[in-house]
């Protein structure tokens, strides 16, 4: 831990207003975070069987990281099945490493 408890304070509270703060809930961080894991999209319902939550907590997640513009729904075709994938933006994937670089400094001090 640093020696100056202070310091460590200030340093993350002035990072912290880097952060958005409506992306800043763990549900919001976790959807990022498996939206950037998994390159190539995911379903609805693979996001909510990982996370495992109800899907009024999951819609409304989705819906105010869209609304952001952290994550996307883009509708694609499988096997003549028509179906919705998730996949993070540049500018969520930012705020993901912003997220992420926050709580490196927690972890190190």
């Amino acid at each position: 831990m640093s020696s100056d408890p202070n310091n460590v304070l200030k340093k993350l509270i002035e990072y912290s207003n880097k952060i958005n703060s409506k992306a800043f809930n763990l549900t919001r961080f976790l959807i990022l975070a498996i939206t950037s894991y998994i390159k190539d999209g995911i379903q609805y319902r693979e996001l909510k069987t990982l996370l495992n939550i109800s899907d009024g907590k999951l819609k409304a997640n989705i819906d105010v990281l869209q609304e952001m513009g952290y994550i996307n729904k883009i509708k694609v075709q499988v096997d003549q099945k028509s179906m919705h994938i998730y996949m993070v933006t540049e500018s969520g994937s930012n705020e993901l490493q912003k997220i992420i670089e926050w709580i490196e400094i927690l972890k190190k001090e």
